[in-house]
């Protein structure tokens, strides 16, 4: 739908291009006008303007130039891990305000547009780029985390396993 708004855009501003006129003034420098109050020196130029292709409407960029820098939807394409490197599966926490320090390993960088999700009990607590979460007011019992890759439309690129910690109060003996 896009490439089709612009080709009636290019080919009706094709259509009504006015006519284009040369001249030199006194200073040997020389003008190229569509302007009607041109000097009685100038004279009307033929221009043969092509419109563009199909082709080059619908094609962005090179190939060499996409390679060098991916951009949002070639984002996908790139293979990335994800895994949850503390605390670890069936930990226990031990926390009387509820604070849960997470540490995220990825694969390679985050790439530009993309987001860590941070879920708790299958729930949305936070998204950042850090790979470090810190989180606050988690009450006591079992909870199960796990971190996804998201893009800037919210689909999951990759996911991390679901782990399950157990947190508890302290104890004064």
């Amino acid at each position: 739908m896009k490439h089709s708004v612009l080709l009636i855009l290019l080919l009706t501003s094709y259509a009504s291009i006015a006519a284009i006129y040369q001249w030199t003034d006194e200073q040997g420098i020389t003008h190229f006008s569509d302007d009607e109050s041109k000097p009685e020196s100038a004279t009307e130029i033929d221009v043969k303007l092509t419109p563009p292709s199909i082709a080059s409407l619908t094609q962005s960029r090179t190939p060499e130039a996409s390679a060098a820098n991916p951009s949002i939807t070639d984002i996908a394409e790139i293979a990335i891990g994800i895994s949850i490197h503390s605390p670890v599966d069936q930990q226990t926490l031990r926390s009387n305000s509820g604070d849960i320090t997470l540490s995220a390993t990825l694969s390679t960088t985050l790439a530009y547009g993309l987001n860590m999700r941070l879920l708790i009990d299958g729930v949305t607590h936070s998204e950042q780029i850090d790979t470090q979460f810190n989180v606050s007011g988690v009450p006591i019992g079992t909870h199960t985390l796990q971190l996804k890759i998201i893009d800037h439309l919210g689909k999951v690129i990759a996911s991390s396993e679901l782990i399950t910690v157990y947190l508890h109060r302290f104890k004064a003996n």
